[in-house]
């Protein structure tokens, strides 16, 4: 396989890392994902150290099976990045909901998307084949643009991004490959080779980078820190991800506490861990913005697996101004 690779162009990054995580069902707890169906033991689990400021994590749904494929119903809850999903056979059909509220999606085979509110139902009729590439916010117009409102609740076809011709090479390549390390190393050059400078916001990036790390920031004491006003602020990060800072704010706390949730942490634990000021602050705004408490979407879950908002978290240590290019 990497000979073929290489044949098309793309070679291996001799720095590029992975893990996989197939059979450790601790492991894929922890990164927010929990029960499938009986004889799959989940997706396989990627990072690369080579687009480690702009990938938060990437995810492989290889399910060849069909029976095992139809018995698998994904759920995504909101988050602070934006997805990149590529499939490369059956595509998922997939659902909108919010409350008692849904609405089918549009048929897109590949495709950028930043859930917004609600919750995004995803199943298969076939043979599933997925990879879903979670971006960091304050990078991601990198690779998406500087206009992320386009993506919030709704789905931008890569081919509008990336090219047609490229995508197809790229849905090829990862049908072809054999082993979902196979399929990351694909997926890693693919982002590398569109990766462009753009003319963003750094005041918004940094805010950004900063919350997702302490979601418990007030917006006067981000504009302090980067010393601007706070209207500036607002603006800014208005502009740049179709929301305000708050708002930001309230759907990276739901971040921190699914993710606390995912490790083992109780519902109160996992609050207190994502700077709520107690559990029932958190469950009030998880059903505001996701629309059903946090524990109803558990037990209504069932035989699915719940993809969380992030794949990864970004190391508690890493600072603002070392994503922003």
């Amino acid at each position: 396989m990497s000979a073929n690779i290489s044949s098309r162009g793309l070679s291996l990054p001799l720095r590029a890392q992975y893990r996989s995580n197939t059979k450790n069902d601790a492991n894929i707890s922890q990164c927010g994902v929990s029960i499938h169906p009986a004889g799959y033991a989940g997706p396989a689990l990627g990072t690369s150290s080579v687009l480690a400021d702009y990938v938060d994590g990437m995810a492989d749904w290889d399910i060849a099976c069909p029976d095992q494929a139809q018995a698998l119903t994904l759920k995504a809850i909101p988050c602070t990045g934006p997805f990149l999903v590529i499939h490369y056979r059956t595509p998922l059909t997939s659902t909108w909901q919010f409350g008692s509220s849904s609405f089918s999606q549009p048929d897109c085979r590949h495709y950028a998307t930043k859930l917004y509110t609600g919750v995004a139902v995803a199943r298969s009729c076939g043979p599933v084949g997925v990879i879903g590439v979670h971006l960091r916010p304050e990078t991601a117009a990198c690779l998406l643009g500087e206009r992320m409102q386009y993506f919030l609740n709704a789905r931008v076809c890569l081919d509008d991004l990336f090219g047609a011709s490229r995508v197809l090479l790229l849905e090829e390549m990862l049908a072809e490959a054999r082993t979902s390390a196979e399929r990351f190393a694909c997926m890693e050059r693919f982002l590398a080779a569109n990766l462009r400078e753009r003319h963003v916001n750094p005041v918004a990036c940094r805010a950004a980078a900063l919350m997702r790390q302490s979601p418990h920031l007030r917006v006067r004491d981000l504009a302090g820190r980067f010393d601007v006003s706070e209207r500036h602020l607002l603006r800014s990060f208005q502009a740049m991800f179709g929301m305000g800072p708050k708002q930001f704010a309230r759907i990276a706390r739901i971040e921190s506490a699914w993710s606390a949730r995912g490790q083992g942490a109780s519902w109160a634990h996992s609050a207190y861990a994502a700077g709520f000021t107690d559990q029932a602050h958190m469950i009030n705004d998880f059903t505001e913005i996701v629309g059903v408490p946090p524990a109803q979407l558990v037990r209504s879950s069932g035989d699915t697996a719940i993809v969380a908002s992030s794949l990864s978290r970004p190391q508690s240590g890493c600072q603002a101004s070392d994503l922003i290019h």
